[in-house]
């Protein structure tokens, strides 16, 4: 099986949640005897020097880019409030200079797929069916409408309020329109796939959650002393629904935990974080930036945190935690899509209060740590390991 890979930012090296989605299924894919190529937007950004990736890499997946930049510009902002029907989160990603390395590739090669990583590349479906006979697949990350939708009733703004509501409005549209014009869809939830059906999706949609290679976990360092916590955030801090929840944790929640204790730290990593971040003076807190192993973040760390108020899909992040036998705790929303029960594998919080008391609940209990952290590296391994992800796919692309 041949599968053209489309591809919003490079996934090579991956390094959040997104690009590890995107090459973690390719892995997988490549493991179950397909052969994938990427082709790639290498954004403003995201960008990556293309002549840093492991050559390896390079070859595997014949990797092809195509620079753009997609920055928000005020004047594309306001012209785009008189077009009628004309979603503003999708045209910055709709490129001539995409449109024409897809045909160049299409006149070139067969594919028994084409797999759109997110609806933001779905400005491409109609010179993907020009050029090629393959099946068009859109792999959902998120129900991206829904993600805006919750910006937008979290934000005390009314300004700020209204604008992402109509941002939300226009790309639900948008989001209806398009989803029925590809021959399939592969959601990474059954909530994302109900609220596809919900919103009249008519075409199969298949259910494929995010996958790792779980192995990778298994030298990570056993939990520390329960007298003694670690409490970290690790994610893209360029993703507002990471901005809001973390300014919501520094506001609300971190005041009642070191009101009551000074033997919990906290620890703020993740890509692109403002520079306001690393002036916070605040007890205990110590801000990390962008790190350039993950695993090795997490080894020495005994809580992971998932503060999220809105956003949508599967928290990939929150899969590595549960691989690296880490205690999580997060919001409802925070832990969407993750096959994971509160009190057994995870820890579920939705109000500041809530989220201070089970972070505190952790010190001095060694029994709860040690029963979370097994039950989530059990949970890991059987529901989320990448070798059977590309082989559930593979088999469905072949049901098409």
């Amino acid at each position: 099986m041949k599968i053209l890979q489309l591809c919003l930012r490079v996934p090579l090296p991956p390094y959040d949640g997104a690009t590890i989605a995107m090459y973690n299924l390719a892995e997988s894919l490549t493991l179950n005897g397909a052969e994938v190529k990427m082709l790639s937007f290498n954004t403003k950004k995201h960008f990556t020097d293309v002549s840093t990736i492991d050559a390896s890499l390079l070859e595997k997946y014949k990797l092809e880019t195509v620079y753009l930049d997609a920055s928000v510009k005020i004047s594309g902002a306001i012209k785009n409030l008189f077009r009628k029907n004309e979603s503003y989160n999708i045209i910055r990603f709709d490129s001539a200079a995409f449109h024409q390395k897809l045909k160049e590739i299409l006149q070139s090669q067969s594919f028994d797929i084409i797999q759109f990583e997110g609806l933001f590349l779905s400005p491409y479906l109609e010179t993907a069916r020009k050029y090629s006979k393959a099946k068009m697949i859109l792999r959902a990350h998120n129900v991206e409408w829904l993600i805006w939708k919750r910006l937008a009733d979290a934000s005390a703004h009314p300004i700020k309020k209204k604008y992402l509501s109509f941002l939300a409005s226009r790309l639900r549209q948008y989001e209806k329109n398009m989803v029925n014009k590809f021959d399939a869809i592969v959601a990474l939830t059954p909530e994302d796939k109900k609220l596809l059906h919900d919103e009249g999706c008519t075409i199969p949609v298949e259910i494929a959650p995010v996958g790792l290679n779980t192995q990778r976990f298994d030298d990570v360092k056993p939990l520390d002393q329960a007298q003694h916590i670690s409490v970290f955030h690790l994610g893209s801090m360029d993703w507002l629904p990471n901005i809001e929840a973390v300014n919501w944790f520094l506001k609300k929640v971190w005041p009642i935990i070191i009101a009551n204790t000074d033997l919990i730290q906290l620890h703020l990593a993740g890509k692109n974080m403002a520079e306001e971040y690393f002036r916070i003076q605040m007890k205990n807190v110590f801000v990390e930036g962008e790190i350039k192993d993950a695993k090795k973040f997490m080894s020495d760390k005994t809580i992971m945190i998932v503060p999220l108020l809105s956003g949508g899909g599967m928290r990939v992040k929150i899969v590595e935690g549960l691989a690296a036998g880490k205690v999580i705790v997060s919001t409802s929303i925070g832990a969407e899509g993750i096959a994971c029960t509160h009190g057994e594998n995870i820890l579920i919080a939705n109000t500041a209060e809530e989220f201070a008391n089970t972070i505190l609940s952790c010190l001095n209990n060694t029994a709860l740590l040690n029963k979370i952290s097994a039950n989530a590296q059990l949970l890991a391994r059987n529901v989320y390991d990448n070798s059977q992800i590309g082989k559930h796919v593979a088999a469905f692309y072949n049901t098409l």
